[in-house]
């Protein structure tokens, strides 16, 4: 007994490793347990909002029943600020009767007050006019004083003008005389510049002349030499020219014979080579059976080796063919085992998704992707679901 509950417990635990292996395998499956957890957590938070929803509608309602009633305590507290405003109109009213009285009764005071400060006021200003009119007879006396010091100082200001003006003609006669004087010297000046410049220049001619002589005769000479060297040169290069036309006949008289020299030793090359060759002939007629005994033994060997080689080719290609067939054999046997395991492998991967969407409440999988569920995970949980109403039913 307990030998079985052992392998009972190996067994489930073997199974649920494989199941936790295959879990982790297979990228189907592990897409779907992504999308059932976000479909978990999209119910939570559609449940989230539904409970937000009811409270903030349950609090809207509170939030109305108090409004209401602030607006009855508003309304009683308007008309008792109604009654205390209208009992402190009227204290305001009779307190403002009071104040005008009162005010009345200080300006009739104030108006008393105010004539009697007119009456000082008139007195005190007859008093500053009369100061007013004797301030403007010594200021009138003083200003009188101010304009014949100011005829006297013109007076002599003028006097001065003219002593100034008098000295200035005086001088300007001066500066003018001396003027005359500088003009005279410059034109005396200028008349001796003149007259050198002339010599200077007669000078400079007389000069010139002698050097243009000199000039003449230095390029007379200069076109002697040139000439000279022309001719000179002319005479050397035509020198150069018949060594160079006498060089070149030599090289072709060396060329042409070099030439000569080399057909000679064409022909006598070829002349051996063609001796040589009759004597090769000669040589090949006189051995000419020998050579075909060897040559009908030759084509034997070479039919005997390519036989052999044939025999050797379909061996190779029979065990070329035994070998393909048996590779294909096992291609098909592997494919087949692969089939069959994928097969299984399909039909866990599908018991697996089916217990994976049962563990999970209903609730949940309403919030999974369309794509998400196969149309045979629909037939199956549609099964269920008919099966659940029908046992309810019942």
């Amino acid at each position: 007994m307990t030998q079985e509950m052992q392998d009972l417990k190996r067994a489930e635990f073997v199974e649920r490793k494989r199941r936790q292996q295959l879990r982790r395998d297979c990228e189907e499956l592990r897409d779907l347990a992504e999308q059932l957890r976000l479909a978990a957590i999209s119910r939570d938070i559609a449940e989230n909002l539904e409970e937000k929803k009811r409270r903030r509608q349950l609090d809207i309602k509170l939030e109305a029943a108090e409004v209401s009633q602030e607006r009855c305590l508003l309304e009683v507290r308007q008309r008792e600020k109604e009654v205390a405003l209208k009992e402190e109109q009227r204290r305001l009213r009779e307190s403002l009767a009071e104040q005008m009285e009162e005010n009345r009764r200080r300006r009739l005071q104030e108006h008393a007050q105010v004539m009697n400060d007119r009456e000082l006021s008139l007195l005190m200003q007859k008093q500053i006019q009369e100061e007013d009119r004797a301030q403007e007879l010594e200021a009138q006396r003083k200003k009188l004083q101010k304009r014949q010091d100011m005829l006297r100082s013109i007076k002599e200001n003028q006097e001065l003008r003219e002593w100034q003006r008098a000295q200035y003609n005086q001088e300007l006669s001066d500066l003018v005389q001396k003027q005359s004087d500088m003009e005279r010297r410059k034109l005396q000046l200028e008349a001796e510049r003149q007259e050198i410049q002339r010599k200077k220049q007669e000078i400079s001619i007389r000069l010139g002349q002698q050097v243009l002589e000199i000039e003449n005769k230095k390029r007379h000479r200069d076109n002697l030499l040139l000439d000279l060297l022309e001719a000179e040169y002319t005479a050397k290069s035509d020198e150069r020219y018949r060594q160079q036309m006498q060089q070149e006949q030599m090289s072709r008289q060396r060329t042409r014979q070099e030439l000569d020299r080399y057909r000679q030793e064409v022909k006598h090359r070829k002349m051996a080579e063609m001796q040589m060759k009759r004597a090769e002939m000669a040589t090949r007629q006189e051995e000419a059976p020998d050579t075909i005994n060897q040559n009908s033994e030759k084509q034997l060997d070479e039919y005997r080796r390519r036989r052999a080689h044939g025999a050797s080719l379909l061996a190779m290609i029979e065990d070329n063919h035994r070998k393909r067939a048996e590779a294909t054999a096992e291609n098909v046997q592997y494919f087949d085992m692969k089939a069959k395991i994928d097969a299984e492998q399909e039909e866990r991967i599908k018991q697996e998704r089916l217990a994976m969407l049962s563990q999970v409440p209903s609730s949940v999988l309403r919030y999974l992707p369309k794509h998400v569920l196969k149309s045979t995970d629909r037939e199956h949980f549609c099964l269920i679901d008919a099966q659940a109403r029908g046992g309810g039913d019942s």
